[in-house]
């Protein structure tokens, strides 16, 4: 099994519309794939509850505060070979109840190791924070990948956040940007994205523009592929996952 952290500092990146999206072209590649949400906001949880026929209420907390077994809060999402681990608000106190456990990252170990039985690809929705739960996902996953903005402002985010895991006992193996909501229209778009060698990580060649077909995706709450077949947005994430597998092939090398 390998993992992908889907992460940013700053909100409002498009960080909710990656991952979903990347998930369900990976399950659509005939890959058994899970997304595992972590932020109470439960963007990425929403996008798929409302289409699942299903009883199941449990807190996503319990998971680390009860120790209930990983098996009994996964979900089937609509399409075939993508399940769902969810969020909701309980997991605001995440970190308080991982405080409680002697070895934190033991736990998160012992909860994230029976997934490789099932799992071809994990995809992490961490939250928009330096929590040590966040620090955690970030250390552990195969590759962090960093939806960027081409703003001053999202930028700046990066630069500290390679800043701080620099000083961090646990490092990211591997961290790639890509450019997301792109409007080439805006010169300050065109010139952050003609100097993306300049960015403090790695960044993608492909990326994903500012398009009216992906912002109907909240509206349907599906991925784009599901509903779109055509347009510049579609082709843009399937690009964006070839490139994303052929990084994932390095680090398995």
């Amino acid at each position: 099994m390998q993992s992908i952290a889907v992460y940013n500092l700053k909100g409002g990146v498009g960080k909710t519309t990656t991952i979903v999206n990347l998930a369900y072209l990976a399950s659509q590649n005939k890959h058994n794939t899970l997304l595992w949400d972590w932020d109470p906001q439960a963007a990425s949880t929403w996008y798929f509850r409302d289409n699942m026929s299903t009883g199941k209420k449990t807190k996503s907390l319990k998971l680390f505060s009860q120790g209930l077994p990983i098996g009994g809060l996964e979900l089937r999402t609509p399409y075939p070979r993508l399940s769902l681990i969810p969020a909701d608000l309980s997991l605001r106190k995440i970190e308080g109840a991982l405080e409680l456990h002697k070895n934190p990252r033991k736990l998160l170990d012992s909860l994230i190791a029976p997934l490789s039985e099932n799992a071809r690809f994990l995809f992490h929705d961490c939250p928009p924070s330096l929590s040590p739960s966040v620090e955690y996902l970030v250390s552990k996953a195969d590759i962090v990948l960093v939806p960027i903005i081409p703003s001053p402002m999202s930028v700046r985010a990066i630069a500290q956040v390679v800043d701080f895991f620099s000083r961090q006992k646990y490092q990211p193996k591997r961290i790639v940007g890509f450019f997301n909501q792109v409007d080439m229209r805006r010169s300050v778009h065109k010139q952050t994205v003609a100097n993306a060698k300049a960015m403090p990580i790695q960044m993608l060649k492909t990326c994903i523009p500012y398009d009216s077909a992906a912002e109907k995706m909240s509206e349907k709450q599906a991925p784009l592929a599901a509903y779109a077949t055509k347009g510049r947005a579609v082709r843009a994430y399937e690009n964006l996952w070839k490139e994303l597998k052929r990084e994932l092939n390095m680090v398995a090398k």
